[in-house]
């Protein structure tokens, strides 16, 4: 296993459970409930990899889908939902800050700093 793999594996986990972080914190803000760890891992994972690979949009109806799964109200799955993918679009982008700095420090070649976020995207999105 060569090490632009494992530090792709962890960049995709840190994603996960940056996405797990702010549903978790939305989702008890504004609807003060508490659905299942694992379910909001699971629906993170089935998030994320979607809006990585093919859209944001798609990761954004798989979460809409688990909001409505939820029986939450209309009002409250958008305003989930909006912070949910907001908040990842955010964390993201300092994900990506992040690994640049990683990559520049243990010198990896695939997360070198004259990386644009568009590369950074496209290496995430690599099989």
């Amino acid at each position: 296993m060569n090490t632009d793999s494992v530090f792709l594996f962890l960049s995709i986990l840190l994603l996960v459970l940056l996405y797990y972080g702010f549903m978790k914190v939305s989702f008890e803000v504004f609807t003060y409930k508490k659905p299942s760890r694992a379910l909001l891992f699971l629906v993170s994972v089935a998030a994320v990899l979607p809006s990585l690979r093919v859209s944001y949009v798609l990761g954004f109806l798989i979460l809409l889908a688990f909001l409505a799964y939820e029986r939450l109200s209309l009002r409250e799955a958008v305003v989930v939902a909006l912070t949910t993918q907001f908040g990842f679009m955010i964390g993201m982008a300092v994900t990506m800050v992040f690994l640049t700095g990683v990559g520049f420090v243990l010198n990896i070649p695939s997360f070198k700093v004259n990386m644009s976020p568009e590369d950074i995207i496209r290496f995430l999105k690599k099989p």
